[in-house]
């Protein structure tokens, strides 16, 4: 059965181009896979270029409704990179996946602010018959600080599951898109907990799926 995964949130600087193209890197190599950049800056389609991995480029409400469907019968996943904001982009691009991810930066104002995000999810399960399943996960996030350790408590209680993997801020990951790569070619111990961390991730993440289906 093939799957629409989404990266949504609408605030910038949180990692979704980062996280889609790492996604779609390791279902690649396990299965056919497509990433729809719906994001204004293009980010992900530039990047995915250099990794010779299939993206279509489109932002418009009415396209993302027709094409997600029909790219979902040709590959195995299609992940869409959203937009930073609440926009009617991100409206069509959760009545039309199956999981929304929702990344968040280990900050006061960052995790507050996911309470907009959540409520468009909401909203899209309850006129979905509970679809798209959702879940948080902590982005960019620096080891052993109370600032983690605050997020984490808060963003148990949103009514959606927290993934239990943290992603960290490393600078193997910065790097990644300007290298035209992923952590997985990138070389070093960094490199290899990196994509130790995104495996781990990934795996959970498919796993709120399944338990749902």
């Amino acid at each position: 059965m093939s799957v629409v995964a989404a990266l949504v949130n609408q605030k910038g600087g949180v990692g979704k181009t980062t996280v889609a193209v790492h996604l779609a890197y390791w279902l690649s190599l396990r299965g056919s896979v497509i990433v729809v950049d719906a994001d204004a800056q293009h980010s992900s389609s530039n990047w995915l270029k250099d990794l010779n991995l299939p993206c279509q480029v489109t932002s418009d409400p009415e396209d993302l409704l027709d094409s997600l469907p029909q790219l979902a019968q040709k590959f195995d996943t299609v992940i869409v990179d959203g937009p930073a904001g609440l926009s009617e982009v991100t409206k069509s691009i959760l009545y039309a996946s199956d999981l929304a991810l929702v990344p968040c930066k280990p900050s006061g104002l960052d995790t507050h602010s996911s309470g907009k995000i959540l409520r468009m999810l909401r909203q899209a399960q309850r006129i979905r018959g509970g679809m798209p399943q959702g879940a948080l996960f902590l982005n960019q996030a620096v080891k052993g600080t109370v600032l983690l350790k605050e997020s984490q408590e808060l963003l148990t209680n949103t009514g959606f599951p927290l993934l239990s993997t943290v992603i960290y801020n490393r600078q193997v990951i910065s790097d990644a898109p300007g290298q035209g790569l992923t952590v997985w070619q990138a070389l070093g111990a960094t490199a290899k907990s990196a994509a130790s961390d995104f495996e781990s991730l990934f795996t959970e993440a498919l796993e709120v799926l399944n338990a749902e289906s």
